[in-house]
């Protein structure tokens, strides 16, 4: 059991160490400036912070953190604020009514382009692998098959997010006209009582909600949202408000502090068995569902190249209206820039 155990604490000594040299695995490059400087269990700036959370599997390093005491152990009380929706956390920490928000990318980027206010990431999420984002259709529905879904009516979140382009590139790469596509917003919980009602004829479904769809009406994949274009597409990420003045730029110790308890948590992650029973606790997630469905790759560095992917989907797409540098947008230490 010592040997078992002995990988994972050399990477949690590796990272620790990393931050004291200001090279976070969840922070600055090599070529940046230090992500923080504050010493483990050190004094930070603000020691009661928000983050703007939703109860999706994407979180789970963020809520085995909170379960394990990883952020106390940093000097942080941590307190989760239920969001419907990551742009929802996007405008919250713009405010200042948050601290952190956690979202899939594309809210963020576009706030950004349209100088809504300077923002940084401070640590990825997730990265989607086969399975977790899925074009998925009821045993009644006219679409059979990829080709089919032109001309249907499709449930996505909201347009212009990831559960809206990543089917898109797939599409797009399989010469299926998706322009011809009515796309429908509801809700997850509301995706699959609309399929079963005749409303859609398919939905974009993110874990658990894919797994949940095939359970209850016997929901099959048209696509893989995570393949082709899309294959290991980062999906969401940790952001901050840094403008002058604003959390992100005048809390670099908190900010360490906040990604070494979360990187703690994500190396842990690589288990699935440690974050099943998180799931179940924090995402309501049912213990059967939680061991079939698949969960994403958890990321354990924060690469502007891998979220630079998003930016240029979004570009591709017309939603982004010019191109956009995310290197700039990776929160740099003390400089908060």
């Amino acid at each position: 059991m010592r040997r078992a155990r002995t990988p994972i604490t050399a990477i949690v000594l590796t990272l620790l160490a990393s931050a004291l040299t200001g090279c976070s695995l969840l922070g600055a490059s090599n070529n940046d400036a230090p992500a923080g400087g504050a010493q483990p269990n050190g004094k930070v700036e603000k020691a009661k912070i928000r983050v703007g959370a939703l109860p999706v599997v994407d979180m789970g390093p963020f809520y085995l953190a909170l379960d394990r005491g990883y952020f106390k152990a940093e000097g942080l009380e941590v307190e989760p604020v239920l969001a419907a929706s990551g742009q929802a956390n996007i405008n919250a920490v713009i405010n200042g009514d948050i601290d952190v928000s956690f979202g899939s990318y594309p809210a963020a980027l576009l706030a950004q382009s349209k100088k809504a206010a300077d923002l940084k990431i401070v640590a990825e999420a997730l990265a989607a692998k086969p399975g977790h984002i899925v074009l998925g259709a009821p045993p009644n529905s006219p679409a059979k098959r990829l080709r089919d879904v032109a001309g249907k009516r499709i449930a996505v979140t909201a347009k212009n997010t990831m559960c809206d382009l990543a089917p898109k590139a797939v599409l797009e790469s399989q010469n299926v006209d998706y322009k011809d596509i009515t796309w429908v917003e509801l809700s997850f919980p509301d995706m699959i009582p609309a399929m079963q009602r005749g409303q859609v004829d398919a939905a974009c479904l993110v874990e658990p909600w894919a797994t949940i769809a095939a359970k209850q009406i016997g929901a099959v994949p048209l696509l893989d949202g995570a393949s082709g274009p899309t294959a290991n597409m980062p999906m969401a990420g940790f952001v901050v408000n840094a403008g002058q003045g604003k959390f992100g730029s005048s809390n670099p110790k908190t900010i360490a502090a906040f990604q070494r308890g979360l990187a703690k948590a994500a190396i842990e992650a690589q288990d699935r068995t440690k974050v099943e029973p998180i799931l179940s606790k924090y995402v309501k997630i049912d213990e059967g569902t939680a061991k079939i469905m698949t969960i994403a790759t958890y990321s354990t560095s924060l690469d502007p190249v891998r979220v630079q992917r998003v930016a240029d989907l979004m570009e591709h797409f017309g939603v982004l209206k010019e191109h956009l540098d995310v290197s700039k947008m990776i929160w740099n230490g003390n400089r908060g820039t």
